[in-house]
């Protein structure tokens, strides 16, 4: 039978699907739940106490020691960082801040209008080069005016966590706002995902068959706001250290894990159209990428899916 349970972290609205038949199965899915909770509590920049927060204030002081959590994700970030040039930098948090999103996004303002903050005093441009890392004795140093932000990462890595609880139990589905990894056949079906229509909140483009493997997509079109009577969004292009300007909407990869296609998915919209698909393909995932005009363009085969709508190749 189908178990599901959902609920809110993260900033973001969280189901899990569990197909057993074990009497157990609900009380796992509230595991799950405080899974998420435990990692969102040291790893969210919005909480003032969190680890991370905390790592990010001793700034320029020397060498901070952390715990096996935060140094595995942070070198989840900066190894993601090597394979992209940088393209998906985790040191973008003052530019994030700077451009408004300086708290839950749920609290930017009403409206969606950011505050006027002005620039920070002695502000590092983002540069994941700069931080100085130790795997294996737990110790990062960061440089003044540098700030870490694991946010999209953290979230694929959880999906990828909360996955390996759930699959001893049986076939299971996670999706955290979009992020999402499938494991087995639930009543030896695939797992069916719809993929939104970006423009259209009530629309499909296509419907995936999930069977072992995971999801993300990245949108510059779910986390904006207004700023100085400007749209701005939350996709960071760390190499202009501002919002990304290309000319790609939306974007979902199919990966392995969430982590992956978390990664691919937000460096390849920051790269474009072009770049980007080129990327994907260098790469070996498959995606879609959806243009702000509203074309799209299949990246490699997306197995088992049915096209709902119609889309420019």
């Amino acid at each position: 039978m189908l178990v599901e349970h959902r609920f809110r972290a993260m900033n973001t609205d969280i189901g899990v699907w569990l197909w057993s038949t074990s009497p157990a199965a609900d009380s796992l899915l509230h595991e799950v739940e405080q899974l998420f909770a435990d990692i969102e509590e040291q790893l969210s920049r919005f909480h003032a106490d969190s680890e991370l927060s905390r790592l990010n204030t001793q700034a320029g002081k020397g060498a901070t020691a952390i715990s096996p959590l935060l140094a595995t994700v942070l070198a989840q970030a900066l190894k993601a960082a090597r394979k992209t040039d940088g393209v998906f930098d985790p040191t973008v948090l003052h530019v994030l801040c700077q451009a408004g999103y300086d708290r839950s996004f749920e609290n930017i303002g009403r409206n969606g209008v950011a505050q006027n903050n002005r620039p920070q005093a002695n502000v590092t441009a983002a540069d994941w080069r700069q931080v100085e890392f130790d795997a294996v004795d737990r110790w990062v140093r960061l440089p003044a005016g540098l700030g870490i932000d694991l946010g999209g990462i953290a979230k694929g890595w959880t999906v990828d966590q909360a996955i390996q609880l759930a699959q001893t139990w049986g076939a299971a589905l996670v999706d955290a706002g979009g992020d999402m990894r499938a494991v087995g056949r639930p009543g030896g079906e695939a797992w069916p995902v719809a993929v939104q229509d970006p423009f259209d909140e009530t629309g499909e483009l296509m419907t995936l068959a999930l069977t072992d493997c995971a999801v993300a997509t990245s949108s510059i079109g779910r986390r904006c706001w207004q700023r100085d009577g400007e749209r701005v969004h939350h996709i960071i292009d760390p190499r202009a250290g501002q919002a990304s300007a290309s000319d790609l909407h939306t974007v979902t990869v199919l990966a392995q894990t969430a982590t992956e296609a978390e990664v691919a998915a937000k460096t390849a919209l920051i790269l474009g159209g072009r770049e980007g698909a080129a990327y994907l393909r260098r790469a070996g995932y498959a995606g879609l990428l959806t243009q702000r005009n509203g074309s799209r363009q299949i990246i490699g085969p997306i197995p088992q899916i049915e096209v709902t709508r119609d889309y420019t190749d």
